[in-house]
């Protein structure tokens, strides 16, 4: 197959594959359907588990990913984060994706599971007293695994990833993959993408070390698998440093100072932030962590403030989404890091880290201060948690849809979509190309990545695929027998 290396100029100059120039390249066709949905991960799983229970049966499904079950990339992240299965997530109970229809919620499960009413009084009685109610990750792998079975997710996946992603001739998609070592086709009439990070975000100061130091081990990020560094620095003791301001680096904090307790060490953590949540230079109460119960405020996922986000424009819609999404953490009632202040083994520096160095075993970073000054942190090793790559075009089969089509991202790195998640100059036909999740970040929703975004957005996408007579409408009899089989655990 021929490939242009320069993006066309016009829409009608867009790189299209017909079936004999696919012919021509002896790139079979394994594999025909309705609907693929690149990624394997939660979106896709969202999406599936709608047009499932909308009645679409497998053989018009594809999933295509390398991973065979769909919580699979979510669980190693919580597992790199070293949440275990009784870990509570920073999710609410009606947000489930096996459940479209979120009751019961996981509440409800961990109360029939556990035999206890204290799962529902923390739901009833959150914003009132405690923290309300959280799900485990354990209880949201075991849901997972039980609706995948039920709507025959295993027979859909492909369990290799998607390389390329054609749109072709007289309709429709083509996705490239790869099996046994070959090239494979795969031909849909509507192609879905959920791919999810590319993987932790690269500062530039972090590239240019990795470029100096190549074989240096003293900088891992928070989704790193941490266990031997963590293991290492708190046998040895000495000084660490630890970057960002989300829940990432809080569970850091915590396993150096579950280390710390461990093995007796005299442990110094330099935590580093950019600013305090109040902008100040100085310390308050909260401690550099800005405190949400939601990675977004509640209603910038049913509320008004999602209306608020949607009528803006794009500009306007991206600054807002980041500053309501900033790395916040589930606010405690007890302060984790009180015992490390007080024992004088803790010390928060706010600032931005501009370069960082290695020499002698130990890892340096300069940071630039708020007042304009500068400090140097050194310590036995750098612990990065800033979050993940939002960069969607950092996918290789994005960055190549990207140069030889019409479809373009936003200010905030994900694909421009409309309100029904249909991406922008990715129409085939009468084909429909759609993103979620990260995939499409600063669409319309603000929080398109939690659990709840994921299934908004795979709801307005089946509602699309129906009016396109692909699947049937969610009517208030069909949903009302989906729930029945659901509750009953019968397989679609």
């Amino acid at each position: 197959m021929t490939i242009s290396p320069e993006k066309p100029a016009t829409q009608d100059a867009e790189r299209l594959v017909s079936d004999e120039q696919l012919a021509a390249t002896t790139i079979p066709v394994t594999r025909t359907a309705t609907v693929a949905t690149i990624g394997g991960g939660l979106g896709s799983f969202a999406l599936v588990d709608r047009l499932r229970v909308a009645g679409l049966p497998t053989d018009e499904i594809v999933v295509v990913g390398d991973a065979t079950s769909p919580g699979d990339a979510f669980l190693a992240r919580c597992a790199a984060l070293g949440l275990d299965d009784d870990s509570r997530l920073r999710s609410e109970s009606a947000a489930r994706l096996d459940n479209l229809w979120g009751f019961p919620g996981y509440a409800g499960h961990e109360a029939r599971r556990t035999r206890s009413l204290r799962p529902l009084a923390q739901l009833l009685l959150e914003g009132v007293y405690g923290d309300g109610y959280r799900p485990t990750v354990g209880i949201v792998r075991d849901a997972l695994d039980r609706e995948a079975r039920r709507i025959g997710w295993r027979a859909m996946t492909t369990r290799v990833p998607a390389e390329y992603l054609f749109k072709r001739s007289g309709g429709g998609y083509f996705v490239i993959v790869r099996e046994r070592g070959e090239l494979a086709a795969i031909r849909c009439d509507h192609v879905h993408m959920a791919l999810g990070s590319p993987g932790p975000r690269v500062t530039p100061e972090v590239a240019a070390y990795r470029e100096q130091f190549p074989d240096s081990t003293l900088l891992t990020t928070a989704y790193d698998d941490n266990d031997a560094a963590l293991a290492t620095v708190a046998r040895r003791g000495g000084d660490v440093i630890v970057r960002g301001a989300g829940e990432a680096a809080l569970q850091l904090l915590r396993r150096l100072t579950e280390a710390r307790e461990r093995h007796g060490r005299d442990l110094h953590v330099w935590h580093v932030v950019r600013s305090w949540p109040d902008g100040s230079s100085g310390r308050d109460e909260r401690l550099g962590f800005r405190h949400q119960a939601l990675d977004f405020p509640r209603s910038a996922y049913t509320g008004s403030l999602r209306d608020e986000l949607a009528a803006l424009d794009e500009p306007a819609r991206g600054a807002a989404t980041e500053e309501l999404g900033a790395a916040s953490v589930r606010p405690h009632r007890r302060d984790p890091l009180a015992a490390a202040r007080a024992e004088g083994w803790y010390d928060a520096v706010v600032g931005e880290v501009d370069r960082l160095t290695e020499q002698d075993g130990r890892v340096s970073a300069s940071v630039r201060l708020q007042n304009g000054k500068r400090m140097t942190v050194n310590g036995e090793h750098f612990f990065d948690a800033v979050g993940l790559d939002t960069d969607t075009a950092a996918h290789p089969l994005v960055a190549d849809l990207v140069a030889f089509s019409p479809v373009t991202t936003n200010a905030l790195g994900g694909l421009r979509v409309d309100e029904q998640w249909a991406v922008d100059g990715g129409a085939s036909g009468d084909g429909r190309m759609f993103a979620t999740g990260s995939t499409a970040r600063g669409a319309l929703l603000g929080p398109v990545d939690s659990f709840l975004g994921l299934q908004q957005a795979a709801l307005s996408v089946a509602d699309a695929l129906a009016a396109a007579g692909v699947g049937a409408p969610l009517t208030p009899l069909r949903s009302a027998r989906g729930w029945f089989q659901w509750i009953g655990g019968r397989s679609l």
